[in-house]
């Protein structure tokens, strides 16, 4: 069964391996070099580093599937039907940002600066420069559906736990997360967006304040009794 202790661990061990990656990424953004102009943003896609931290992220989610399947698996006899549509937004959210990373990875770090260096006439180079511009465009408009399946989500699974001991440790995270992604969609989509700065500072800390307490909450010891008791 999925919500076993194994898989509970199993679960912890990707929050630990997300936060890792999550590490990894912002090591790898402060080692690269500022880009002067579209061209050098272009090629700066193929560094190493920065193409082992695009395939990192895009396994991660795949790895977050699971652990978002042991999470709600973990209050489905609780509340079956709120499990059930919080790992729906969850496996949105993983779905929406397994697509955008593989095109970004396959397409704008790996493919399209190699159309570039082949390219041999100016206004080919030229459309073939437009091209990070549309895709951030449209990666842009996604980050609202992607970014509102992952609330909610958050959001149903915080209504669905309460039965365990240990379960307010699943509720903070979860919550803080809904809330995370709530005051970050106000910003962009209704404020400007004016914070950018901000939560591009507090980005990594909130992944630890977020994926710590769930890791220690799959790694501590589940009230079975009460996880199986339906709510009143």
């Amino acid at each position: 069964m999925v919500e076993s202790k194994q898989h509970r661990v199993a679960a912890a061990a990707v929050a630990i391996g997300y936060i890792a990656i999550q590490s990894f990424q912002w090591f790898v953004f402060g080692q690269l070099p500022p880009a002067s102009g579209p061209v050098q943003e272009l090629l700066q896609g193929t560094a190493p580093l920065n193409v082992a931290r695009a395939i990192l992220m895009l396994l991660s989610f795949f790895g977050l599937i699971y652990l978002f399947l042991v999470c709600c698996a973990a209050t489905f006899r609780r509340r079956p039907a709120l499990s059930i549509l919080a790992f729906l937004g969850f496996f949105t959210f993983c779905l929406f940002e397994i697509q955008l990373r593989a095109v970004e990875l396959f397409y704008i770090y790996l493919q399209l600066p190699a159309q570039y260096q082949a390219a041999t006439d100016a206004a080919t180079q030229a459309w073939l420069l437009r091209i990070p511009g549309v895709f951030a465009a449209v990666q842009s408009a996604v980050y609202f559906p992607l970014g509102l399946s992952w609330l909610l989500g958050s959001l149903l699974l915080c209504f669905a736990l309460g039965g365990g001991r240990y379960d307010w440790l699943a509720r903070f995270a979860f919550g803080l997360n809904a809330a995370r992604l709530a005051l970050r969609m106000f910003d962009v989509n209704v404020l400007g967006p004016r914070f950018d700065a901000l939560y591009s500072d507090l980005y990594l800390p909130l992944v630890f304040v977020t994926f710590v307490p769930l890791a220690a909450w799959l790694l501590l010891p589940a009230d079975q009794a009460a996880a199986s008791r339906p709510s009143a």
